[in-house]
């Protein structure tokens, strides 16, 4: 009974113990694992965090070359407008001494196409141009189109002001004669770019007759590759004398507000 009794416990034990043998080994299997998952996942957070970082520093450095691009042209476009400044007035305000119009109030598109004209010969060649003569080797100083937008957008920011009436057109008879430039240039003269007419506004009376002088008698407009002036001419030929033309501009110059 004795013998039966001790291999009984006996073999009570060995289960025993090879139960928390087992348990043991599950433990540290589950330790081990833990230890060695631990570094990986801080790895993989390290690597994650990094990209992440990386990602935003690219993000705030696009951003950043993206803020200076405008200051960079602003820059560019002040410096370059310097050498028209001599003639146009340092805030695009224009010289009537120096047969210089105003160009504060005019959009980019246009100023950057006169521009492309002159640097072209397209404008500012003809003989009897003399002042388109005089403007032509001025924008060739540009340098490439990059240049032209940057002047073009520099003008475009300057300060408006209403041209003062030298030639003492009517401006109630402007009015009637201005019905059939309404069509391109607005019915105030803010021009439409989508008619390719620029705002008329804020220049004044002297240079608005003297371009219409110039597309009627051919001197302007006349150039196969001026598009623009090509449709502009034939509507010159309408207004029949001078005294009409300072009507108009009187109009014109009447919707023009200083900023």
């Amino acid at each position: 009974m004795k013998s039966d009794n001790d291999l009984s416990n006996r073999t009570a034990d060995e289960s025993l113990c090879s139960l928390l043998v087992g348990f043991n080994f599950l433990f540290f299997l589950g330790l081990l694992s833990a230890l060695l998952f631990l570094p990986l996942k801080s790895a993989f957070s390290s690597s994650g965090h990094a990209d992440t970082h990386s990602e935003v520093s690219e993000a705030e450095t696009h951003a950043a070359a993206g803020a200076s691009e405008p200051i960079e042209s602003a820059s560019a476009g002040k410096q370059a407008y310097q050498i028209c400044a001599t003639c146009h007035g340092s805030e695009g305000e224009g010289n009537a001494a120096l047969n210089s119009p105003a160009l504060a109030g005019q959009e980019p598109w246009y100023l950057k196409r006169q521009l492309q004209k002159f640097k072209d010969g397209i404008r500012g060649s003809h003989p009897d141009d003399i002042y388109g003569m005089q403007m032509r080797p001025m924008a060739m100083t540009l340098a490439d189109e990059a240049a032209m937008d940057a002047v073009a957008e520099y003008i475009a920011g300057l300060p408006k002001k209403a041209p003062v009436a030298t030639l003492g057109g009517d401006v109630a008879k402007g009015k009637g004669a201005y019905m059939l430039c309404q069509a391109c240039h607005g019915a105030n003269a803010e021009g439409n770019k989508m008619m390719n007419g620029p705002a008329l506004q804020h220049l004044p009376d002297w240079y608005i007759v003297r371009q219409l002088k110039n597309y009627k008698a051919g001197i302007r407009g006349a150039d196969p590759r001026d598009i623009e002036g090509m449709q502009m001419a034939p509507m010159s030929k309408t207004v029949p004398d001078e005294a009409t033309m300072k009507d108009i501009a009187a109009y014109i110059n009447s919707h023009a507000v200083s900023d």
